[in-house]
């Protein structure tokens, strides 16, 4: 029977301290509000076992606690409206792992465990696969230019083309189920490297990250113990190779730094991070040079959505929601994305790039505070992955594509067919691979 289980003393701190958010609500003080929910998220982060949560936890306490910082101008003031919706948006999305429903793999009578056998024919897929996929790039860089260098030649490409290009992606997630006889730099450069070289080097910088974040998960979920929760006391592989997995976090973080930097560097469009700084902060100092990439990218959204909640603005442009819109620049003709459109109707902006509102803004055009709602759905999506990924190789993949899927969607705000064709993509890999059903 299903049932909510409360986890001793800490859901009982962690309660309080919920309580005590909501009850400042009606009172619409901006800043107790935000530091209270703030240190609750960090709270979560330092008090809660698993590994999820704490990962979920410790992504909305910095997408929460730093874009709603009003220490510059950039995209205006964040008014306390916002700050209550993301406020209410993230609880609905924590809820699940806070309080876990149903029973868990230890209270459960033993399972077969299904494990994931990569096979030659996987292998051969994976290397046709990436021979066309870099003669396609070839003839991009060939016929448009170098995107890496000059990355607003990429809103020049067309939206199938730059699926395909995208596609080896999802690749490196099957290197962790290799046995230890199957590592070698050979399969590393075929099945990590290789791979997400297209992505990157059609400005892809942010799926690319994804990618990594999802790997670095799903090799510490596989080194748990078969049928039991992801506690990080209980994984020997998380105690060997943590540091290395943290190095791996701060090559990511630096990659993001220099990417953001490069391209304030040669773009012709974009002004220099120094003037940026000056022109939102007022005065240059290192710190705001420092968090300048991830404070503008996480604020850029959050901004986004402030403009959208205070003008009341809704979806008077399609007649389906704009959270599914994006799909419909891959049907014949020319259909303008949701991005460059809200870029255009918001800030009466004329260039080809758009803007990304986030999920809170996206959802918030049409369903206004039923946002909330649906977000709880999505996350109970990712906690029923989640609850399977105990008993199965393939439902780590999906649980772990599906999380990280979630997070990159929370930040750009539309649908994308992309989504789908990780799906199918993965799936295909599955297809191929072999299962093995194993006693634990």
């Amino acid at each position: 029977m299903k049932f909510i289980r409360f986890k001793k003393m800490h859901d009982v701190l962690l309660v309080c301290f919920l309580i005590t958010v909501i009850i400042t609500l009606p009172f619409e003080v901006y800043e107790l509000t935000h530091i209270l929910f703030s240190i609750f998220l960090l709270t979560i982060v330092v008090v809660r076992k698993s590994l999820n949560t704490k990962f979920l936890a410790l992504f909305l306490f910095l997408y929460y606690f730093l874009p709603f910082l009003n220490i510059s101008t950039y995209r205006g003031i964040i008014s306390f409206e916002t700050l209550q919706l993301y406020t209410i948006g993230i609880t609905c999305i924590l809820l699940p792992f806070l309080f876990s429903v149903g029973n868990f793999p230890e209270q459960l009578k033993p399972k077969l465990y299904s494990k994931l056998v990569v096979t030659r024919r996987l292998i051969e897929f994976v290397l046709v696969h990436i021979l066309i996929v870099y003669a396609l790039l070839g003839y991009v860089y060939l016929t448009l230019g170098n995107i890496i260098v000059n990355q607003e030649l990429r809103f020049f490409l067309n939206p199938k083309v730059t699926y395909i290009l995208k596609s080896t992606l999802y690749i490196p997630l099957f290197i962790v189920f290799f046995d230890k006889s199957q590592f070698s730099k050979k399969n590393i450069l075929f099945f990590i490297i290789l791979p997400l070289i297209p992505p990157f080097f059609i400005g892809s910088r942010g799926t690319v990250l994804i990618i990594i974040m999802s790997l670095m998960i799903l090799f510490i979920l596989k080194g748990f113990p078969k049928n039991r929760r992801y506690y990080l006391r209980n994984s020997d592989l998380w105690k060997k190779y943590k540091f290395k997995i943290y190095r791996y976090g701060f090559f990511s973080f630096l990659l993001i730094q220099i990417t953001y930097y490069t391209r304030r560097i040669f773009s012709d469009e974009f002004i220099s991070t120094n003037d940026l700084v000056m022109r939102y902060f007022s005065k240059i100092t290192w710190y705001y040079v420092l968090i300048a990439p991830l404070y503008f990218s996480l604020r850029e959204t959050v901004g986004i959505t402030e403009k959208i909640v205070s003008k009341n603005a809704y979806n008077k442009w399609f007649d389906y929601p704009i959270f599914f819109s994006e799909i419909a620049t891959l049907l014949p003709g020319e259909q303008i994305s949701p991005g460059i459109l809200l870029s255009q109707q918001l800030y009466n902006s004329s260039g080809r790039g758009g803007i990304t509102p986030g999920i809170f803004g996206a959802l918030y055009m049409d369903f206004k505070y039923g946002t909330v709602v649906i977000l709880f759905l999505i996350s109970m999506l990712i906690y029923y992955f989640y609850k399977k990924s105990f008993f199965s190789d393939i439902n780590k993949i999906l649980y772990v594509l599906t999380l990280t899927q979630f997070l990159h969607l929370y930040h750009r705000g539309f649908f994308k067919f992309e989504y789908l064709v990780a799906y199918i993509i993965v799936l295909f890999y599955i297809s191929v691979a072999r299962i093995e059903k194993v006693k634990e």
